[in-house]
């Protein structure tokens, strides 16, 4: 993401002879009112997605549940037109990380294929299949509107006769080859297993998504969370970190949370610098919460005699996803929608945020809130040379949604929302900016060293 922003302060001096040269500002034209941001939405790339699913005894109704939702994340890749891979391992170390096979109906480019490609045909990513009340109902609707979704729905559904020891992090790395790194690079050796031969690509981001009801591995007899951050960076090699990253469907407390978990990762992350002075006060809570794997939640769809309900608090996951820049979701909740929704954003790798770039003199009025009370806020966002229009107020968006023809001002709320916290616009819904347009945030602006808001 590229920011650009105009200057917003521009000072003319003419002088008349040398009397007073360097001494007085004879014109002066005013501080700009308002502050344009302009952004640039990354581009469309290569992305290999490994998808852990924990397949012990406990996970069936989780694996239903992401197969049903597939779609939220599916639609994400779809429309973001990045060229993906999609695989499948388990956590059964019996299985070796080698990627599951598809052995369904015939699908297009899907000859018992272990991995999904932007070949696999979807013409429509939205199909609906919930009120459909047989499985082969939902394959046949799948079939003909998404086989893609139907090769990862039988992918997905790994079953429940796995090891009851889930080893999450070694069997991505066996899979990847990351499990042995080379004594003189210090780098894993890249050797996978043959099976999996072409699902990882040089140039491609790498994205690892684990879906479990239990911590991780040995738990807190494990190896330190940053050395697997290590291991799965060091596949892209020096200077390519940045091209990995983790997502984490585990358990979280819903009763009595440390934090909302929608929080954590931004609390964790002042922790990673080791540096104490930096950490965030609920820090220590959220780190020793974290600790208490038992601590975790019982699926909220769960009857009361389903002895598979509870699942753990999958710190070492989320603390990988925080590292990382991934999304996390809590595997408890009813419907992961909107997770998979993020988590497709996410992978896919185009931006959903942006972050202004002068919070400190934002004009956010007398009451100190952007979109309050105050009549005064608003910025010409139609260019009519007034503040009053519909699409005018105290911020304006103008962007270019992936399916659009031409950039136009979004409107807040259906399309974008305003986060006080970080000073930023974030899309949310059907609208990610499309790939290589600009996205310009334009408001208001105060003087400056004039902010009674404190900011």
């Amino acid at each position: 993401m590229r920011v650009r922003f105009i200057p917003v302060v521009v000072a003319l001096v003419a002088t008349a002879g040398c009397d007073r040269c360097g001494t007085e500002v004879i014109n002066q034209l005013p501080a700009a009112l308002e502050q344009p941001d302009v952004f640039t939405q990354k581009g469309a790339a290569q992305v290999d997605i490994l998808w852990m699913i924990d397949n012990s005894g406990s996970m069936a109704a989780e694996q239903e549940k992401v197969a049903e939702r597939f779609n939220q994340f599916f639609n994400q890749l779809i429309v973001s037109q990045v060229d993906y891979h999609i695989g499948v391992i388990t956590s059964d170390p019996d299985e070796g990380g080698v990627l599951r096979q598809y052995g369904g109906p015939a699908v297009q480019n899907c000859a018992a294929c272990r991995f999904i490609t932007k070949d696999v045909p979807c013409d429509d990513p939205n199909v609906d299949i919930s009120g459909l009340a047989t499985e082969a109902e939902i394959e046949a609707a799948l079939a003909a509107d998404c086989p893609a979704q139907l090769v990862f729905r039988k992918l997905i559904k790994v079953g429940t006769s796995g090891s009851s020891f889930e080893e999450g992090f070694t069997q991505a790395a066996t899979a990847l080859g990351a499990r042995t790194v080379d004594p003189v690079t210090g780098f894993p050796d890249g050797v996978a297993p043959t099976e999996n031969d072409g699902f990882q690509r040089e140039a491609a981001s790498l994205y690892i998504v684990f879906v479990s009801d239990e911590e991780e591995g040995a738990k807190q007899d494990g190896s330190p969370v940053r050395y697997y951050q290590r291991l799965f960076e060091g596949l892209k090699q020096a200077g390519n970190e940045n091209n990995v990253a983790v997502a984490a469907i585990t358990g979280y407390p819903t009763d009595n949370p440390p934090a909302p978990l929608e929080e954590v990762c931004d609390i964790l992350s002042t922790t990673f610098d080791n540096n104490p002075g930096n950490d965030d006060p609920r820090a220590a809570a959220v780190k020793e919460a974290m600790r208490n794997f038992r601590n975790g939640c019982v699926d909220t769809e769960a009857g009361p005699d389903d002895d598979a309900a509870f699942a753990e608090l999958g710190g070492r996951y989320i603390e990988l996803a925080c590292r990382t820049g991934g999304v996390v979701a809590n595997m408890c909740e009813a419907d992961y929608t909107t997770a998979l929704d993020a988590l497709g954003a996410n992978a896919a790798g185009l931006l959903r945020k942006f972050t202004i770039s002068l919070p400190e003199r934002l004009n956010d009025g007398d009451d100190c809130v952007l979109f309050g009370d105050a009549e005064d806020l608003n910025v010409d966002c139609n260019g009519d040379g007034k503040q009053d229009g519909e699409t005018d107020g105290p911020l304006c968006v103008k962007a270019q949604c992936i399916g659009e023809s031409e950039p136009t001002l979004q409107p807040r709320g259906s399309v974008w929302e305003w986060e006080d916290s970080t000073s930023s616009v974030r899309f949310g819904g059907s609208c990610i900016p499309a790939p290589n347009t600009e996205v310009v945030i334009t408001y208001g602006l105060r003087a400056e060293g004039n902010n009674p808001c404190g900011g």
